[in-house]
């Protein structure tokens, strides 16, 4: 009974370690631009983006059954440079994907929690809220060639405050932005 139990649970080892060695870990650059304007004046009217370019590393673990794990740096320099008081933006989204289908080309649905942080403003009563949280959705497309993975997707960010905002409410940070963004990793 021992040496039974002792050949069942090395194959056990064996039957898990392989299988966790088949989660392999994904890794790579994220570049794209925002598809909306990232501040409002009075009147509705959108204050165009001057410098609308988003890069930033990414980390990825796939998991069994589609499913994988996605963590983001993402540095959109200049995002609120047409407002009076400037400003750079870090985006941090943890995103739960799923993949459907299988072969090397392979569509999938994202989301989860975001953090940001506001830095480089010029003029520091106009900040709200420096650091702010949201919701990150969205969706894409994969395409593996070879160790090479693409993935154009498109983004929906929500937060939970107005980052800048001047002390007149002439302007103010949208909220909400859509974004398109192209995953160029291994």
């Amino acid at each position: 009974m021992t040496k039974t139990f002792r050949i069942i649970f090395v194959l056990g080892i064996f039957a898990f370690s392989s299988h966790a060695w088949a989660q392999p870990f994904g890794a790579g650059l994220k570049l794209g631009s925002t598809l909306t304007d990232a501040v409002s004046s009075i009147g509705s009217e959108s204050i165009p983006n001057s410098a609308n370019i988003i890069v930033g590393p990414y980390v990825e673990l796939r998991l069994p059954f589609g499913f994988s794990v996605e963590a983001d740096a993402l540095f959109y320099p200049g995002l609120y440079s047409n407002a009076p008081s400037g400003g750079s933006l870090w985006q941090f989204p943890i995103l739960a994907k799923y993949k459907f289908l299988k072969g090397p080309i392979r569509p999938y649905i994202e989301g989860g929690p975001s953090f940001s942080h506001v830095y480089d403003v010029a003029s520091l009563p106009d900040i709200l809220h420096g650091s702010n949280y949201g919701i990150t959705l969205g969706g894409g497309i994969e395409l593996k060639l070879l160790a090479l993975r693409l993935s154009p997707e498109i983004r929906y960010n929500g937060f939970a405050f107005t980052s800048i905002e001047d002390p007149l409410g002439i302007f103010k940070s949208n909220r909400n932005q859509a974004v398109f963004l192209v995953g160029i990793g291994f």
